[in-house]
């Protein structure tokens, strides 16, 4: 068994203050396999995560912005421009192999989404541990309902940007770290033959931390 994070933050982001090596530590203390290094925009900490972490697959994300939600490709060799042209985007990703996911679907404002919309992703991050805000469950509900209702292949993850919320959301698959590699890796998300481990992050701690980072950002 071999469970990944697929949404992970670092200081490589503008809204995260965490170094690599904490981050490391955490994962191997929540006994996490595997970590997809999905800073905002750039792939920059990739490199140093690898470095650091040969006991761990570390595989190569972007969160990437638009206006429609964000995007994460996963198993990319190179960074994904941001832009609102989501076609494009998904050139970007697929053109060198990677996986392009939907990340939290149902993030407020986008409470409702149309299922040629959704279909359109390799997979939708079904799990969020970080989605509870305005209201707790709601998001990663209508999330599965829309997995269950259209069979979208699906990922979890914990968009850890603070260090309490490692160990949240992962995604579980039938097979050891040992015997991973990229191609199986994805084969068994878009087979749909993974598994789900999540707990959403308690309301309160979220919110502390949301308007803590969101001043600590201003200032830096």
């Amino acid at each position: 068994m071999m469970t990944i994070d697929f949404h992970v933050h670092s200081r490589f982001s503008f809204d995260c203050f965490l170094e690599p090596a904490k981050i490391i530590d955490l994962a191997r203390r929540h006994r996490i396999d595997g970590l997809a290094i999905t800073d905002h925009d750039t792939i920059a900490g990739v490199e140093e995560f690898r470095r650091l972490a040969p006991d761990l697959y570390i595989i190569t994300g972007q969160e990437i912005s638009t206006r429609y939600g964000d995007i994460l490709g996963l198993f990319l060799r190179h960074a994904v421009d941001a832009h609102d042209d989501i076609g494009r985007i998904l050139e970007g990703i697929h053109t060198q192999g990677g996986l392009a996911v939907l990340a939290h679907p149902f993030k407020w404002p986008h409470l409702a989404r149309a299922d040629d919309f959704l279909r359109q992703f390799d997979a939708i991050e079904m799990f969020n541990a970080r989605n509870n805000i305005p209201l707790p469950r709601l998001e990663n509900h209508l999330a599965w309902r829309a997995v269950k209702r259209s069979g979208l292949a699906w990922v979890c993850g914990s968009d850890t940007h603070e260090g309490f919320e490692m160990g949240c959301g992962a995604t579980v698959f039938d097979f050891s770290l040992s015997e991973a590699s990229d191609e199986r890796i994805k084969e068994a998300i878009l087979k749909k033959g993974v598994r789900m481990f999540g707990r959403e992050v308690p309301l309160i701690p979220e919110i502390i931390s949301h308007f803590s980072r969101n001043l600590r950002s201003r200032r830096s």
